[in-house]
């Protein structure tokens, strides 16, 4: 529309120029989502099948349904103009001049993150990796975590982690406990504090064990497919665009999963296979935003634009940034709602998203792009060159909706 073109010219120009950033944003989750249907069990394996429906039903929605329904109300004349809010005017930002320091601050949190692992240990780790019982329990009468405590260890069950999230005053109102302790034992935990606490009416909410075999497997299952994940989308990327991008892409899908998971446990919250399944959403989330500036810099390139790789890669950044902008917002209010509404069963998953959108809307601008264009340097590259250069070899040329106009 802003070159000139026609409501109907215009539409058409869009859905051609957008299919392949679509096609490759999700097919690279759809990888990601057929290794954990492949290695996962239980939980995981339903979480891929329904990341998978969910990505085909997207896909379809977006290319098909939305389409035809513009036609259909522009043939009903129902539709004559369509205005666009500009949520960012300016498109002269210099974000890969700022890329010594973005990479500097993303290297502190990095650190930041791994050094929260080291220090929390066992501690950051639910029972569905390292195995054990899982007590919720509600007492009418509040108590202390030291009183619980106390009356536990009569019973010398070995290590306790008691956690009490009260609901009330220490006299009054009641509170819940988060009780992890070795597994089979909470029988015994339910048995000891009714039999020490008889009037505080404690009722058990929910309670689970996982043995520790299962446990260890069940993490060694997620970090193999999370990594097998990442070489599927390296080998894709690398055949789609350029093995520079592809390098790009997997850096800043590493850094969103640690640098989330860093916050994560750093806000005193546990992994467990829910926060693996909202890791892998970041992943697809991550990796998605990356390739529409990607797939942006590539037709900047097969275009004909002139100027240096990064003055083109700037602009494309910046001609990507109000959709940016716009997704990443209209999904964070998603998953503030449900992260504030959606109860303790959802709470986690939710928190792991709301950090991940915002460290992947971070990374997709300031790390993706700077390490292919460093990438290019150090190996002093042409990548204008590299990435042409498939259609000088007999690729077909796109529709003429795809073309760039003749000045």
């Amino acid at each position: 529309l802003e070159v000139g073109k026609g409501l109907k010219a215009a539409i058409e120009a869009a859905y051609s120029k957008a299919f392949s950033a679509i096609f490759d944003a999700n097919v690279t989750t759809l990888i990601t989502a057929g290794i954990l249907f492949w290695l996962g069990t239980g939980p995981v394996k339903g979480f891929a099948v329904t990341l998978t429906v969910g990505i085909i039903a997207s896909m379809f929605s977006a290319l098909l349904v939305t389409r035809n329904v513009f036609r259909w109300a522009m043939a009903l004349n129902a539709l004559k103009r369509i205005t666009m809010l500009h949520l960012i005017r300016s498109k002269n930002f210099d974000f890969l001049g700022k890329r010594r320091i973005a990479i500097t601050g993303s290297l502190l949190l990095i650190v930041a993150s791994i050094a929260a692992f080291a220090v929390r240990g066992q501690s950051a780790l639910n029972i569905d990796f390292t195995g054990g019982d899982s007590l919720r329990l509600h007492t009418a009468k509040a108590l202390t975590e030291a009183q619980v405590r106390v009356e536990l260890e009569k019973v010398n069950l070995g290590n306790v982690v008691i956690q009490r999230e009260a609901t009330g005053g220490n006299n009054a109102g009641g509170n819940y406990f988060e009780i992890r302790s070795p597994f089979q034992t909470s029988d015994k935990i339910v048995n000891q504090l009714k039999q020490g606490f008889p009037d505080a009416g404690i009722t058990v909410e929910r309670s689970e064990g996982v043995g520790p075999v299962i446990g260890s497997s069940l993490a060694w299952t997620s970090l193999k497919a999370l990594g097998l994940g990442i070489l599927g989308i390296l080998i894709y990327v690398t055949l789609r665009f350029e093995f520079s991008f592809a390098l790009g892409a997997i850096v800043a899908l590493v850094h969103d999963v640690v640098i989330t998971l860093g916050v994560f446990v750093l806000t005193g919250h546990e992994l467990s296979l829910v926060v693996v399944g909202a890791v892998l959403t970041i992943g697809g989330y991550s990796i998605n935003d990356t390739i529409v500036v990607f797939d942006r810099i590539r037709e900047g390139f097969r275009a004909g634009r002139k100027g240096s790789t990064q003055t083109i890669m700037n602009a494309s950044i910046n001609e990507t940034l109000s959709r940016t902008l716009l997704t990443s917002g209209v999904t964070l209010l998603c998953m503030l709602a449900l992260w504030i509404f959606g109860g303790a069963v959802l709470a986690d998953f939710a928190f792991t998203i709301v950090i991940g959108i915002v460290v992947g809307t971070y990374s997709s601008i300031f790390i993706a792009s700077p390490i292919v264009l460093w990438w290019t340097n150090f190996r002093k590259g042409n990548l204008r060159k590299e990435v042409v250069r498939p259609r000088q070899k007999g690729t077909p040329s796109p529709p003429p909706s795809q073309q760039p106009a003749k000045t």
